[in-house]
């Protein structure tokens, strides 16, 4: 057995009869892997957030200490799976009336060999303002946009094409968190939100190829997407301790879309009317092992249903958090 391992298994062995003390702290840091039973890529991530005044989490549920604290915070996120890499920078500031702006910027990188991307990254701008009403509870109006374009052209011995794509996303969301404390456990932390996405796509091509017989074939395609979805979740957590909680959560999506086709032969439209519900339940517990770090488990079961599919998955996810 190796010096690590005995490391390890005392660290472990002795943690049940050591008090970790619940620090009140301004940094968080966390890394953290998710598995997937379903068809979607393992995610790792990895976020910092410094917060300008202290927060306390010594009489509340760990994982919502921050949330407790209503105070002014920086953060930075990293996050990847197989074909995607998020970066994302935001912060906050909360003013002395309750009242909270907040602004963010990701970037989105993708790896076009492993999925079809007219992108090769996206950049994603994010604002919000909203108002605590009591320690307990919160609103928040957000405001989130993308807009990409891209000119490009291919030419080989048997093709001249040239290929013009533009992506334009708005998101209006509004969320409102409410915490509510019990006498017999901690409490319960619900959550609504409803969020409006507008989005619109454009794919023009055009040129000339030859065919298998050498004849010179002119192509013009063009190609319009747009696209209102409107979506309502609901979110609730019960937390029978601090350190762990029970959740379900149900969320509603409707779309809308307009898509318009034509070549220089041929044209086409329809317009795609779809409702999808998706339900699910988890369990979390955050281990507080030791005055700087803690070990986050979670677990959590999807139902997906919709008009033309119906499926389930389950996610488990385990993280090292520290704060101090």
């Amino acid at each position: 057995m190796t010096k690590m391992s005995v490391a390890l298994m005392l660290a472990f062995a002795t943690s049940s009869v050591y008090a970790a003390q619940n620090n009140a702290y301004h940094h968080e840091a966390e890394i953290g892997f998710l598995d997937s039973s379903g068809e979607a890529d393992s995610l790792v991530n990895a976020n910092y957030h410094y917060y300008f005044k202290a927060v306390e989490q010594a009489e509340k549920p760990y994982e919502l200490a921050a949330f407790f604290n209503q105070g002014s915070t920086i953060s930075a996120r990293y996050a990847t799976i197989d074909f995607q890499d998020l970066y994302n920078i935001s912060g906050q500031y909360v003013f002395d009336s309750n009242w909270f702006v907040g602004a963010g910027v990701n970037q989105l990188n993708f790896d076009n060999d492993a999925i079809y991307r007219v992108m090769d990254s996206d950049t994603i701008y994010d604002v919000n303002l909203g108002f605590f009403f009591t320690d307990h509870s919160a609103l928040t109006l957000g405001y989130s946009t993308k807009s990409e374009s891209k000119l490009d052209s291919v030419t080989s011995d048997f093709y001249e094409i040239e290929y013009y794509a533009s992506e334009d996303t708005d998101v209006i969301s509004l969320t409102y968190e409410h915490f509510i404390p019990l006498k017999s456990t901690t409490g319960v932390f619900i959550t609504g939100e409803y969020h409006y996405i507008a989005e619109q796509n454009i794919y023009n091509t055009s040129g000339i190829y030859i065919d298998s017989l050498g004849q010179v074939i002119a192509q013009d395609d063009k190609r319009s997407d747009d696209y209102d979805n409107y979506t309502v979740a609901v979110l609730a957590d019960w937390y029978i301790n601090k350190a762990w909680s029970v959740g379900a959560s149900y969320v509603r999506i409707n779309i809308d879309g307009e898509i318009n086709f034509r070549d220089i032969d041929y044209s086409t439209h329809y317009s795609p009317n779809e409702t999808e519900s998706i339900t699910a339940v988890n369990t979390r517990y955050f281990w507080h092992f030791s005055d700087v770090f803690s070990a986050k488990f979670s677990l959590e079961h999807y139902f997906e249903n919709s008009e033309y599919n119906s499926d389930s998955e389950t996610n488990f996810g385990v993280a090292i958090n520290a704060r101090f």
